[in-house]
């Protein structure tokens, strides 16, 4: 087996034998599926790479071998939402042509469900396949002038009669449709949109389900948490009893044998490495596949497990690292929240003090990892805490009242982040058992009380948003519906999030820097646009130790950027 090809990250990239190979069973994943696959709207809700898309999959396939009973399924990703964006600037209409490719991208579902169903009958769909591609394809590249209008003006209407037809091919009397990486693009108007279409299109023979984002959703006016739609959280929760043998069970279905064996062997660095990662499979595959080197004898390569405390805490720190670069990131994805995200750095800085001064004189056995901070949280803080379980930094647990002293809202803070500020054991030469038990047998009531104000100090006003700036001189806009540069009187142009984001330097992605430098020195590309445009990753494969696997794990890496 190509050993890169173990530590593919993202489910919707995984070969269908080896989704089914390499898939662990998620602690809550029974209830999990049966919510997935029933009747009911659903909203899956979790950080970056916790596991929605192998959940969404899970169901999609399910469903797919239930022969006479369940439902019809329709699983689609909107990944590439994000490219329909600039046509909400410069166009009037830009949510039609939005809801358009939606119509055509569940269209696109439809058509590989009957082909995974073996249903073979000529299919008395509105769209074609090939028209479906064709038109997806022209609006992802904004060549709006080339798209044949004939068949565009779809419909919802005309959607839930070809997908009823659909299921009557199919001998099913209801629907299932999921809407992966759905909500993720950070424009405000086409989440609004996505959730108008969600509401809409739920029937009783028709049931949808989609992968959101904690703190970054825009939700439509008319949408409504607990009666639209269920939220159920795919993040996995470190106090969970099951978690750690469900990480370790996630590597030896990945692994081989002998490189289990290994680290298995070092019981105290694995329980770090799977606390650390913090509930997200995808940061503890990253930080196995560092620990896990190639060398070449002879020219042959092979691969070498190097499972020691230094490597294992040099992978601890990178954690930490990648969820804050997440978190930074949207700085550029959400630019009217700058202030919010710059601030939230020293709010997390104090968060991670106050656990520190908690834990200074617990045992090993009872350190906190929880945050509880006293109601009624300020509407800044609360938006900051809403990027952190975003980005990773932090995830939700709920509420407790403590009588008298009041009710506390619940923050479990990032494991890899309390560990690299030796806010667990307050002292740097600590011992590496000493980390695993406190990670491993933490006592559950053990948290950190606190009050808003005293990790976001009040400021007259609040936290202002951040205005685009004039693109001619520079200065902040005074408001969000100014038409002229209060400052040069030249006309504001309505910034593009998209177009921001692509024109990013390739060296924002976690690439090494000699990896950058190789790519940027042995090929035209230099910036995000330039990956993302590389038909065939025909220019990223011409660049020295760049492979298949590795060209189009590279393109992956910005695609994810942008989503």
């Amino acid at each position: 087996m190509d050993n890169d090809n173990l530590f593919i990250e993202q489910a919707e990239y995984i070969s269908p034998e080896n989704f089914v190979e390499w898939s662990s069973d998620h602690p809550n994943e029974a209830v999990i599926l049966k919510k997935l696959t029933q009747a009911g709207a659903k909203l899956l809700t979790g950080p970056r790479g916790c596991g929605k898309t192998t959940l969404m999959l899970k169901a999609y396939n399910s469903l797919c071998k239930k022969s006479s009973s369940g439902a019809f399924p329709i699983y689609v990703n909107f990944k590439s939402s994000l490219r329909l964006e600039p046509i909400y600037r410069s166009k009037a209409n830009g949510g039609f042509w939005f809801s358009q490719w939606m119509y055509l991208k569940i269209y696109e579902g439809i058509y590989k469900s009957l082909n995974d169903l073996k249903i073979n009958e000529k299919t008395p769909l509105r769209i074609t396949l090939d028209y479906a591609k064709k038109v997806i394809s022209q609006l992802e590249l904004g060549e709006l002038d080339k798209i044949d209008k004939e068949h565009i003006d779809l419909s919802t209407y005309d959607l839930e009669e070809n997908i009823n037809q659909a299921m009557m091919l199919a001998g099913k009397s209801r629907a299932v449709l999921l809407l992966d990486d759905a909500a993720h693009a950070f424009s405000p108007d086409q989440q609004r949109d996505f959730f108008e279409f969600f509401r809409k299109i739920k029937s009783r023979s028709l049931s949808p389900k989609a992968a959101i984002y904690p703190g970054v959703t825009n939700f439509s006016p008319t949408f409504n948490i607990g009666h639209d739609a269920e939220e159920v959280n795919a993040w996995l929760n470190p106090e969970d009893e099951h978690y750690f043998t469900f990480m370790t069970s996630m590597l030896s279905r990945r692994l081989p044998k002998d490189v289990i064996d290994k680290i298995s062997n070092e019981s105290s660095l694995l329980k770090i490495m799977c606390y650390a990662s913090f509930g997200i499979p995808r940061t503890l595959l990253n930080m196995v596949r560092n620990v896990y080197i190639e060398e070449t004898v002879e020219g042959n390569s092979t691969y070498k497990i190097k499972f020691t405390r230094k490597n294992v805490l040099s992978q601890v720190k990178l954690s930490n690292k990648s969820a804050f670069d997440i978190y930074s990131s949207l700085k550029q994805k959400l630019p009217t929240y700058k202030s919010y995200v710059e601030e939230g750095g020293a709010v997390f800085s104090r968060i991670v003090d106050l656990i520190k001064t908690y834990n200074k004189d617990k045992s090993v056995e009872r350190k906190s990892i929880t945050i509880a901070i006293k109601k009624e949280l300020s509407s800044d803080l609360k938006k900051i805490l809403g990027f952190y379980q975003y980005a990773g930094l932090a995830s939700h647990k709920g509420q407790i009242s403590r009588g008298e002293k009041g009710v506390f809202e619940l923050y479990i803070i990032n494991l890899a982040a309390l560990i690299e500020n030796n806010a667990l054991i307050t002292t740097k030469s600590f011992k590496t058992d000493d980390i695993a038990t406190a990670l491993d047998s933490r006592n559950a009531h053990e948290f950190t009380r606190t009050q808003s104000e005293n990790i976001l100090p009040e400021k007259e006003g609040g936290l202002k948003l951040s205005m685009p700036p004039c693109q001619n001189c520079g200065t902040e806009r005074s408001s969000e519906e100014a038409r002229f540069c209060s400052n040069c009187g030249a006309p504001l142009k309505a910034s593009s999030i998209y177009e921001t984001l692509i024109s990013k330097d390739i060296e924002v992605l976690p690439l090494t820097e000699s990896r950058v430098q190789t790519i940027k020195c042995n090929s035209s590309i230099k910036y995000i646009r330039d990956i993302l445009h590389d038909i065939g990753h025909t220019e990223l494969r011409s660049v020295p130790q760049v492979g298949t696997y590795w060209a189009s794990r590279i393109y992956g890496l910005a695609e994810e950027y942008i989503s």
